[in-house]
């Protein structure tokens, strides 16, 4: 399940990332995140704003409803510019702290004169969540530094103010304090904890393709004690039958077959051209094939050869079959000593998790082969978005 298919329009930018590395679980945490914070704000700000309003003298209502439009606007605009990433995620925040900023010192037109306390005011209420909102968006100093500035904005509002006291304004941004602090301490808590459910996920399934490894093995291993059964015992046995009335030329013709045979199974030693053996594959299907290969792609392993074209082969055949599409996009490069060739279509796509058990050709012939050899394939998918199918020898 990816984080646009959960939340059209918002991608956590880079910046919003927590440290380490990140799984689907903790990717969609922090998009989870993200649109809490920014939808949340949205919300309660544009609350404050109108409640605010309504709390103000007939006489001082003026110029604190003309604050509360400029807050309702900004609040709307700052949740557009968030979402369509309109605006680069650093002159954004800046932009940000400037209008909180200019809120904060507007107390004296925004709170009425005749009230004394600082505690409860909609001025703090909003700086409050926009902190909290912060811790959940950027990274820990980014919000850490953005509180702080936010609240001594709200201290020297509070000092423009004629009648509000300095006693609560202390327990105000210790108040505002202790909420960013659990607000980050929730945030680390529960992303340890994604970040957890992610690795096991991936032991799991590497458990998962370990074993589909070791049985496409076994099922080779049967396969080729079966020709060895129809081809050379059976060639032998006849030979060796004192009954047997079988021609000596007959008995050379097929035991040279049967070496054909045998010998197609289990290719020889020695290095062959990777891109002339992928091109022969390739040429072999009924499609349109753009490929792209590395000039540096050289020489390999016949076996590793070998797999490499059988996994393109299969994963060709796949897209012909299933696809829908009569184009698919060949790559074949080294990349830091990895040969990795990648095979993708813009096809009908599939659900990887939930292949019928009747089909075989991934596990056997793409996943099975790739491990036979040392190597290892992936494939990537979802319906309607295509399919990507990636192999990977690591020491080419």
């Amino acid at each position: 399940m990816s984080i646009s298919s959960l939340s059209p329009g918002i991608d956590p930018p880079a910046s919003a990332r927590l440290p380490g590395s990140a799984g689907p679980w903790a990717r969609e945490y922090v998009a989870f995140n993200r649109r809490l914070a920014l939808y949340g704000r949205a919300g309660v700000m544009s609350a404050c704003a109108v409640l605010g309003v309504a709390a103000m003298p007939v006489n001082e209502m003026a110029p604190a409803a003309v604050v509360a439009v400029a807050v309702l606007a900004w609040s709307w605009i700052h949740l557009r510019l968030a979402t369509t990433s309109a605006m680069r995620q650093r002159p954004l925040l800046a932009l940000d702290l400037t209008v909180m900023t200019a809120l904060c010192l507007s107390q004296r037109f925004t709170i009425p004169e005749a009230q004394t306390t600082h505690a409860g005011t909609w001025i703090l209420v909003s700086v409050s969540f926009t902190a909290v909102a912060y811790q959940l968006m950027q990274p820990p100093l980014t919000g850490i530094l953005a509180t702080l500035w936010l609240c001594c904005a709200d201290v020297v509002g509070t000092a423009l103010h004629p009648h509000l006291e300095w006693s609560g304004v202390l327990r105000s941004v210790i108040w505002v304090v202790v909420n960013i602090a659990l607000a980050r301490a929730v945030v680390r808590l529960v992303f340890s904890e994604s970040r957890a459910a992610d690795e096991a996920a991936d032991r799991a399934a590497r458990a998962r393709q370990q074993g589909e490894a070791a049985e496409a093995r076994c099922a080779a291993e049967r396969e080729h004690l079966a020709a060895l059964h129809d081809t050379a015992c059976a060639t032998l046995l006849i030979a060796s039958a004192p009954w047997a009335s079988m021609r000596a030329e007959t008995l050379r013709a097929q035991a040279a077959r049967d070496l054909v045979r045998l010998r197609a199974e289990q290719p020889v030693a020695g290095e062959v051209d990777l891109a002339a053996e992928l091109l022969d594959e390739i040429a072999a299907h009924p499609l349109r094939v753009i490929n792209t290969f590395d000039v540096e792609l050289g020489t390999t392993w016949r076996p590793i050869a070998a797999a490499l074209r059988g996994g393109l082969g299969e994963a060709l055949r796949n897209v012909a079959r299933y696809a829908g599409v009569d184009a698919v996009r060949v790559t074949a490069e080294r990349v830091d000593h990895v040969i990795v060739v990648t095979i993708a279509d813009s096809g009908v796509g599939f659900d990887p998790e939930h292949i019928p058990t009747q089909r075989i050709g991934i596990k056997r012939s793409i996943r099975g082969r790739m491990w036979n050899v040392g190597g290892r394939a992936t494939v990537e998918s979802r319906p309607g978005h295509g399919t990507t199918v990636r192999l990977e020898w690591p020491r080419g």
